[in-house]
């Protein structure tokens, strides 16, 4: 298969934007593909060339945005052996990615808020992989507060209780930050490097700044 030209994956790219603000304004089983083309300027033949169906496109703007998303966060903490600094790099790293693209965090999130209505309109071999993308980050939150923990500086009474805690704070950073708010996008990252600092650090620890 020949690759893909610079300006197809430029108008899958359009195509993805254009779907996922609709996704979030209309929900995705009110949205028609007709009014994605509609909103990308193109007609549904178009569309369709490069993608078969809304499925497609649901599946493709998850995937890829979480793929993205895990990407950014692995690359913060690469490299880094100190749990205490490796836990706020992942935090922070979490928090940015959200808030650097706020509508598509919105989307996603309500997109994958409710498991049984993404298991609904995706296919069973599609809904696993986008689980198993969810699974690997929180296996790396894990694996962060599992190596602290054997260290001594974290106090982790419950590895899956402790890691989502810090997850969600990250995650839904996204429906409540205001662009042009009091608090910037650097400011709300670094507040919940701290706060997931306070939730997992033992108090015995004293802590590197």
């Amino acid at each position: 298969m020949a690759p893909e030209s610079t300006s197809d994956v430029d108008m899958k790219a359009e195509i993805l934007a254009a779907a996922a603000e609709l996704f979030q304004r209309d929900g995705y089983s009110k949205t028609k593909v007709a009014t994605i083309a509609r909103a990308v300027g193109i007609t549904p033949p178009t569309l369709y060339w490069h993608f078969e169906s809304k499925e497609d496109i649901l599946f493709e703007f998850l995937r890829t945005s979480l793929k993205e998303f895990l990407d950014r966060i692995e690359a913060a903490t690469a490299g880094l052996t100190d749990p205490v600094e490796t836990l706020r790099a992942f935090a922070v790293a979490h928090t940015r990615a959200q808030l650097s693209q706020l509508e598509q965090a919105q989307t996603f999130l309500s997109m994958t808020y409710s498991r049984t209505q993404l298991a609904s309109s995706l296919p069973k071999e599609r809904y696993e992989l986008i689980r198993d993308l969810h699974r690997r980050h929180l296996d790396n939150a894990r694996d962060i507060l599992r190596k602290g923990a054997e260290q001594g500086v974290f106090d982790v009474p419950d590895l899956n209780a402790t890691a989502f805690a810090i997850l969600n704070i990250c995650e839904y950073s996204a429906l409540w930050f205001q662009p042009g708010g009091p608090l910037t996008v650097e400011q709300v990252a670094e507040m919940n490097g701290e706060f997931a600092l306070r939730i997992a650090v033992s108090p015995h620890e004293s802590r590197k700044e």
